[in-house]
């Protein structure tokens, strides 16, 4: 949910200025190290013809799981300099949120996941995961409360889980992959994984850990829109009744996903956009001319 504090990327340049790293001759860490490879699932389509089926009733059914209980900076939600918010006389302070996991079925295609919630083993006993004591300290993870573990999720549905449609891999996104068995596919955007940031040195080891034994994260081939609304989109199983949208903005290969369910469409906009207020009034922190088109066709819509 949250974009990276700036308490991480502080904590990032500390580690790297304690180590006597050249901060500006190296770009920085990647989310993990693990390996990626092309995804087989999905294939790119135009916007127009995703448009021209979202209102149609569809087969997808969706679960929405309030996972977990937490708090956040508000200033990590919305960009507080932003005119419209000095306007409205916004000033940071604790906000409370919610992180989810959402639970999709296809009637041939299976049961899958998008994110993953938060495992009860993350929250309790962060250490025996790998989440190291800088993230557990400035995340505010004593303010994590678990409310349905991704472990129980996963089990409510009685069926075998084929995969983890990644919204994009920041920790609290990433939290409940403890309780994801290890031959479980997860799929995220292009570049994701790789994305280089210097605060990456706070989560890369944790993040290495979770994929450890797992198969390479499956990335999703985009070509452009043809009709030059969105970044790209996959029609994912093949049949129109489930989109991914490249986003990105958040993170170099955020993805919204989008969903055609019996009674109508839902759209999951990951970070894209993390209020309603704040997606259609007023820019995301990481809001910028470069990144910030996407999040905007996604979010006011």
């Amino acid at each position: 949910m949250l974009r990276r504090s700036r308490s991480l990327a502080v904590a990032g340049i500390i580690i790297i200025a304690l180590s006597g790293a050249a901060l500006f001759a190296f770009p920085g860490w990647s989310q993990t190290t693990h390996q990626t490879a092309a995804a087989g699932l999905g294939k790119p389509i135009s916007s127009s013809a995703m448009e021209a089926l979202i209102n149609q009733p569809g087969p997808i059914a969706v679960r929405t799981v309030a996972s977990s209980d937490w708090k956040a900076d508000l200033s990590g939600l919305i960009n507080l300099k932003d005119p419209k918010a000095v306007q409205a006389g916004l000033t940071d302070h604790e906000e409370p949120i919610q992180i989810y996991a959402h639970l999709v079925r296809h009637p041939t295609q299976g049961f899958f996941m998008i994110d993953t919630g938060v495992s009860k083993q993350f929250a309790e006993d962060p250490k025996s995961v790998g989440v190291p004591w800088v993230l557990k300290s400035l995340a505010k993870m004593d303010k994590l409360q678990v409310r349905e573990d991704a472990l129980s999720a996963i089990g409510s549905e009685g069926v075998p889980l084929k995969g983890v449609l990644m919204t994009h891999l920041h920790f609290d996104h990433i939290s409940g992959m403890p309780d994801v068995p290890k031959d479980v596919p997860f799929y995220t955007g292009p570049g994701e994984a790789e994305e280089k940031k210097f605060e990456n040195v706070v989560v890369q080891g944790m993040e290495d850990r979770f994929f450890e034994g797992r198969p390479a994260i499956q990335e999703f081939q985009f070509t452009k829109d043809p009709d030059g609304k969105l970044e790209g989109v996959i029609d994912v199983f093949g049949d129109g009744s489930l989109f991914a949208i490249l986003t990105p903005g958040h993170t170099a290969g955020h993805l919204s996903y989008l969903a055609r369910t019996p009674t109508g469409p839902v759209l999951f906009t990951g970070d894209a956009c993390y209020t309603r207020w704040g997606g259609s009034m007023v820019s995301s922190p990481e809001a910028s001319p470069s990144n910030g088109k996407a999040n905007e066709r996604v979010c006011s819509n």
